[in-house]
């Protein structure tokens, strides 16, 4: 009896007697065993050879492996037949073993195993850096040991981090003529469900602020954008010398200070809104504990570093011998930063003077938003006093593997980041939590004599609040074996903002094999499954449909939220990171980054049944699988070619007006896409001649597979970026949360007509010096697929 890897179902026509082991069978007319419902139809049943093997041996891999020409085979000859030899005997006895993964994800994976990780990783806050942020490392640590994993690594970095004063709170304070304080901010937040009041909660506090009093007017800039101070240059609000109340939304709060700070911004104040995060009210059955709305006190944590990894040891590892620059040097703000809840910010808009804020600069709080500059009692001043200090700390990731059988020196990694603001409910324990049960069902496959083709490296992130830092510390101490030897960096940085539907966000290679697993996955929401949509993806798809092509889900870009920001956009490892979103017309995780982020938050208010952890678990566990396990990589390559058309669609339609100025650039720019598509076409369409038999051939396949995301690389970076090298895909100059295709161009064009007559000459000669760049990086990744070196 013949079993197809990938569906499971006996192969029926006598004809098909090949075990494939890429999961997929075809008939010499190209039609296929599995991928469609009526199954045994899709055989011919005329005979022949399975497409994947034994067919047209002549595939394009012979140009680097050679053709024999003769009878004498040379020592380096002699020591890679040795090497295949060996290579084949794993095979051979790697093959042997049950194809069951899928089953064993699928049916052993468990709620209430998630669920007590998740209670642990809740029980204490552990902020990075902390005691308590130590202990956990070591617990898990030991969960894998227990687990059986093969090797378990404790890596520490000395880095700079930062933390509030826990006797002197930062606060806001007004006064009167007298210099009397007629009111202040609140430092705290308050306790409202048992286990809040735990005395390593800290005050709130944004990381990296600079320590200082400043005294000035406040000036209301609504989301602290570029085009929010040009707002107010226009109606000549200054923002120069005073303190600047900037609302939290989709903008990352960096970005945000940093605008600020170029202004001339003596500090900020970072505050929620109600009309983001409390949309049904403030009343106490309005808010958390009883929803998962914020209440009236809650403040949001947060970095304000611009940049990724430790301040002070930009562009390599913060280990003993490293060089640190002077703290007055590192990117982080020079002006002090304070989040404030929106009880806090009513006080404050209520008393707030000068013109009305434009209709949608206005929020939730019922009152009328004024732009200030100050308030409307002119006795009354504003003065704001952080304590905010950063401090060397010692962190640690801790990094686990299992070997692969027959390529262990290829690795499939899944990474989480371990630290949180305080508890860390979703972000990021419910993350955390589900990886412990991806390592633990893969340790009961080992237990079952099984063992992934490829290793799989497990990685519990240090400090990534602060700004990614131990996944940029690992990756720049282990840049040249990761660039050489990383298959895919697969991360969840917290399991949901919502509970509306799966998404992800990914480099076009693995789309494929995301949208494969999520297939598979039953549908952990009972209405859309009783509505006719049994599996994550039909309700991705339905939910979230990719605009141009109907029936696909829709992918977003990979922007620098989490740790994937440094394994894709400067080593160009493919990466992915997947989540459930909030519905259109509601909040993303309103408690995000605030005391009331907690196990109640994730287990009694978001997901009571762990459904939909469950089922986040088991796609991030396929996906690992179909990496790990395949004997060619499954990348979607031919996808990457649709993704830079339609990026470069898209640039021209965004630009169009000064693109007419650099005709000439954009048409290589034109060409080159154009070629590297049919080239991915060609490639995809190629895979199906490789013999599987033939290891080295194999091999030869997914080491050009796995160069293609590499050679989008620029080694000088972007223009005015050189900390990012990947010029198709990267984080937003104006909003790091986000993605940009081809940033560096819009980073260029993006602000170049406001510039004057000498900059804009200088500009341009940057854009076109960048689409040179851009288009001979795309070239050279067609000629990966092609392997043609001249």
């Amino acid at each position: 009896m013949n079993v197809c890897d990938t569906c499971t179902q006996n192969w029926k026509s006598p004809p098909f007697t090949l075990h494939c082991r890429r999961g997929v069978v075809e008939d010499n007319s190209g039609r296929q065993c599995c991928g469609s419902e009526a199954h045994p139809d899709r055989l011919s049943g005329k005979g022949g050879d399975c497409g994947c093997t034994g067919v047209n041996r002549k595939h394009p891999w012979t140009k680097i492996m050679g053709e024999g020409k003769g009878t004498v085979l040379s020592i380096a000859a002699v020591f890679q037949v040795l090497v295949a030899t060996s290579v084949i005997l794993a095979v051979v006895l790697w093959s042997k073993q049950p194809p069951d993964v899928p089953a064993v994800v699928l049916e052993k994976c468990s709620g209430d195993a998630i669920s007590a990780s998740l209670r642990h990783l809740t029980s204490e806050p552990h902020t990075a850096g902390t005691e308590a942020d130590t202990q956990q490392a070591q617990w898990v640590a030991e969960q894998w040991r227990d687990q059986g994993l093969d090797t378990v690594n404790l890596v520490p970095y000395d880095v700079l981090l930062s933390y509030p004063d826990t006797d002197k709170t930062n606060t806001l304070s007004v006064k009167n003529g007298s210099g009397h304080v007629v009111w202040e901010s609140q430092g705290r937040q308050t306790p409202l469900w048992p286990g809040e009041d735990h005395p390593g909660v800290l005050p709130s506090f944004n990381a990296y602020s600079a320590r200082g009093l400043v005294q000035g007017p406040v000036v209301y800039a609504f989301l602290g954008r570029d085009e929010d101070f040009r707002y107010l240059d226009d109606h000549n609000v200054s923002v120069s010398g005073s303190i600047v109340l900037v609302r939290y939304g989709d903008v990352f709060r960096g970005n945000q200070v940093l605008e600020a700070e170029k202004r001339g911004a003596g500090g900020v104040l970072l505050f929620l809104d109600p009309g983001t995060v409390s949309p049904e009210g403030s009343y106490d059955n309005d808010t958390y504990p009883n929803t998962v709305f914020a209440p009236p006190h809650a403040a949001q944590l947060g970095t304000t570093m611009m940049g990724n990894g430790d301040p002070l040891t930009p562009f390599y590892p913060s280990i003993e011998s490293a060089f640190r620059i002077p703290e007055d040097e590192a990117a982080v703000p020079k002006i002090p930063v304070q989040p404030l809840s929106y009880s806090d910010a009513a006080f404050l808009l209520g008393h707030m003077g000068g013109p009305v804020a434009p209709k949608e600069w206005q929020g939730g709080l019922n009152l009328v938003y004024r732009l200030g500059p100050g308030l409307q009692e002119p006795s009354l001043t504003t003065s704001l006093s952080v304590h905010t200090h950063n401090a060397n700390a010692t962190v640690y990731n801790v990094v686990a593997t299992i070997r692969g059988a027959v390529e262990p020196d290829r690795y499939v990694l899944l990474g989480n980041h371990r630290d949180a603001w305080i508890f860390g409910g979703v972000d990021p324990s419910s993350a955390t939590a589900s990886m412990l049960e991806v390592s633990r069902l893969y340790g009961l496959l080992l237990q079952k004599g099984w063992r992934p083709r490829r290793s799989l490296v497990f990685c519990s992130w240090a400090a990534e609040e602060y700004g990614l830092v131990g996944s940029t510390e690992w990756t720049e101490q282990f840049t040249t074996v990761l660039q050489g030897r990383a298959v895919a960096y697969l991360n969840v940085d917290m399991v949901f903002e919502g509970t509306y539907s799966f998404i992800s966000m990914a480099s076009p290679l693995l789309w494929g094999a995301i949208v494969r697993a999520a297939r598979m996955v039953p549908n952990p929401d009972p209405k859309e499954a009783a509505a006719g949509r049994p599996t994550l993806h039909d309700t991705w798809v339905h939910r979230h449909p990719n605009p141009r092509h109907p029936g696909r889900p829709k992918f977003l870009g990979l922007g620098s939220g989490s740790d994937f920001a440094t394994f894709q956009h400067v080593l160009g490892i493919p990466c992915m990171d997947m989540y459930y979103t909030a519905a259109p017309d509601a909040p993303s995780l309103p408690l995000y980054h605030t005391l009331y982020e907690t196990f109640h938050l994730a287990r009694q208010l978001y997901d009571p049944d762990m459904a939909y952890h469950v089922a986040l678990t088991r796609t991030w566990a396929l996906v690992a699988y179909f990496l790990s396990h395949e004997d060619v990589i499954p990348f979607s390559v031919s996808l990457y070619g649709e993704f830079l058309t339609e990026a470069l669609q898209d640039l021209e339609e965004e630009y169009s007006s000064l693109l007419n100025q650099t005709q000439t650039e954009l048409g290589y720019l034109r060409a080159a896409v154009s070629t590297f598509s049919v080239a991915a076409k060609n490639w995809t369409a190629g895979l199906a001649s490789v013999d599987l038999e033939d290891a080295m051939a194999v091999r030869a396949a997914n080491d050009v597979q796995m160069m293609l995301d590499r050679a989008f690389l620029d080694p000088r970076g972007l223009p005015g970026r050189p900390h990012f090298n990947h010029v198709v895909m990267a984080p937003s100059n104006s909003n790091t949360y986000t993605s940009d295709s081809f940033a560096g161009l819009q980073d260029l064009l993006h602000d170049l007509p406001d510039l004057p007559p000498k900059e804009q000459v200088t500009r341009w000669r940057q854009v076109r010096e960048h689409f040179a760049a851009v288009t001979h990086l795309i070239r050279a990744a067609a000629g990966v697929l092609t392997q043609e070196i001249w």
